[in-house]
């Protein structure tokens, strides 16, 4: 039985862990809240920009409620909502970042079918017992009282352990992401490496990285340590899920931004979109790089093209682009992500 004076050193440690991820939370918001203004804004909504705003903001609510149940003087009872509330919406947060990645890993397959069922399908195996294990575990945390009712925070009972499990799911998903991005990616950094590629395997691998790495400490801290550090990660995770999903998209938002002659991933073939049920344009020749038909007096049309002439067509359907005019190929190019 862990005594008073250890479970009140506990909470401290947890605390301090606590508010360093609510601080590393705040600090990048400040630092890309312009990037975000100036590629996320204006642009047309798709489902990349949903998750972009989901992933992005439903973190300051849980981690608002991290810290009031440290600082809050609360009952047995409260904590217990608090910490079941804080539970689920870290399940929901991590769900959301764990889609992005799946977005992103979906367009460097070029949309192809049978990644895009697979991965669905395995997310959904897999999401399906990680709510079980989160609820079970959730459901059963029992709070006590400290000695001095005036004291701030929550102090633990008792908890069945089998939280690590959840992060034993969301490492092997997280694995399986990474396994598709190395297999495509040794295709693509063969045939080039356009800063758009670059973006999208740099913040893929560097994000498999710090998540199964936390994933992995969290998991032992939840095996050995005491009950009382159950949650001594868990903020931090929660914010690192938010903050690197949310700069995946960012950066390629920021990466074709730059790269205004490059109309889709140029040189591989594809053209990056988040919303699967839009048609991609296939570039069937890597030379291409920018061609569109500008209206003149008299309603004749120039056909403008770029170094070597190509083929483009729809990868869904048969429309074509020699018929679109600059403004639909920009608005297409701008609403891929």
């Amino acid at each position: 039985m862990v005594s008073f004076a250890d479970q009140a050193f506990i909470k401290s440690v947890v605390t301090n862990f606590d508010i360093a991820a609510a601080a590393l939370l705040v600090y990048d918001y400040l630092i890309t809240v312009g990037d975000e203004i100036t590629y996320m804004w204006p642009s047309a909504w798709n489902p990349g920009k949903v998750l972009f705003f989901l992933t992005r903001y439903l973190v300051f609510v849980d981690t608002s409620l991290v810290l009031v149940h440290q600082f809050q003087v609360l009952t047995p009872n409260q904590c217990g909502i608090i910490f079941r509330s804080i539970g689920w919406m870290l399940g929901i947060g991590v769900g959301i970042a764990e889609a992005i990645l799946t977005m992103r890993t979906c367009v460097i397959w070029a949309g192809n079918k049978t990644v895009q069922y697979a991965l669905i399908t395995i997310f959904i195996v897999l999401w399906a017992p990680l709510l079980y294990f989160l609820n079970d575990a959730l459901s059963s945390l029992v709070f006590t009282t400290p000695p001095n009712p005036g004291t701030p925070g929550c102090f633990l009972l008792t908890q069945k352990n089998i939280l690590f499990a959840v992060f034993i799911i969301v490492m092997s998903y997280e694995t399986i992401i990474m396994t598709l991005t190395v297999i495509k990616g040794v295709t693509h950094f063969r045939q080039a490496s356009s800063p758009l590629v670059v973006v999208l395997y740099r913040d893929g691998i560097l994000n498999y990285i710090w998540l199964f790495a936390l994933s992995l400490v969290n998991v032992v801290v939840l095996l050995t340590a005491p009950h009382g550090y159950t949650t001594l990660l868990s903020a931090l995770q929660r914010v690192l899920h938010s903050l690197l999903s949310s700069r995946i998209l960012l950066h390629l938002r920021e990466a074709v931004a730059a790269g205004r002659e490059d109309f889709g991933m140029n040189a591989i073939g594809t053209s990056p979109n988040f919303s699967f049920a839009r048609p991609r344009i296939q570039i069937e020749r890597r030379t291409y790089l920018d061609t569109y038909t500008d209206p003149l007096p008299g309603d004749e049309r120039r056909r403008y093209v770029g170094l070597e002439t190509f083929e483009a067509r729809a990868a869904t359907t048969n429309t074509q682009t020699s018929g679109w005019t600059k403004e639909e190929l920009e608005a297409e190019r701008d609403d891929d992500f």
